[in-house]
């Protein structure tokens, strides 16, 4: 009875800043969720077996939102283990529809490429993936990820573990030095994404084992 009592007096005291905060939670709980994901299939398929493969098709898809421009790389590719055909179209794991990788260049390198090396998961045939390991896509959800639950802890967590005064009666956690923390690691998180120092070409990691003779494949 007392349990319940105390679990109303917090709702009725902090409801209102619950429903405000979980669709942020939401948010930030789902994105570190795939972005570990992300991170933990890119590193395991480091150690997936190498096979050739086929590349079938490759296309290149845009899409515009309020001014901003994003691509994707399309790509079917078939292999073949131990005389059963298989077929794939993952070019590495957590890459898709953005604005930060060189689909271009990506596009371009399929494109003039008859066969290339993929890694195949040995539990799993039908789980392949072109380039495995990080690349722009992981790095660049991985610092969204930071940033934004960087934001929830310090503004949404931290005052409430943080609270009282020190024995000067001044508050132990204040809004300004939340402020500061905030902007510190915001600005060092934007420095890493726009300057690069953490860049990796998708396209330069593809291992191409027959370019496409292209005197002979255009019709």
């Amino acid at each position: 009875m007392l349990n319940l009592i105390n679990i109303k007096k917090f709702l009725k005291n902090w409801g209102c800043g619950l429903v405000f905060i979980i669709p942020f939670l939401l948010v930030g709980l789902g994105t570190l969720l795939f972005s570990s994901y992300n991170i933990f299939k890119a590193v395991q398929a480091k150690g997936w077996t190498p096979v050739s493969a086929n590349i079938e098709k490759t296309d290149i898809t845009s899409h515009s939102n309020k001014g901003t421009i994003s691509h994707e790389v399309i790509v079917r590719y078939l292999y073949v283990i131990e005389g059963k055909k298989y077929s794939g179209k993952r070019i590495a794991f957590g890459y898709g529809m953005n604005n930060i990788d060189d689909h271009d260049g990506l596009y371009s390198k399929l494109e003039n490429s008859k066969k290339v090396l993929v890694y195949v998961n040995p539990s799993n045939n039908e789980e392949s993936v072109i380039v495995p390991g990080m690349n722009d896509s992981i790095t660049g959800l991985l610092i969204f990820t930071i940033l934004w639950n960087s934001f929830i802890v310090v503004f949404g967590i931290l005052p409430f573990v943080i609270k009282g005064v020190d024995e000067n009666n001044e508050p132990r956690f204040t809004a300004k030095e939340a402020t500061w923390i905030i902007f510190i690691i915001w600005i060092v998180g934007f420095a890493i994404l726009f300057s690069n120092c953490f860049h990796i070409d998708i396209e330069s990691k593809i291992n191409v084992l027959e370019a496409r003779n292209i005197d002979f494949d255009i019709e």
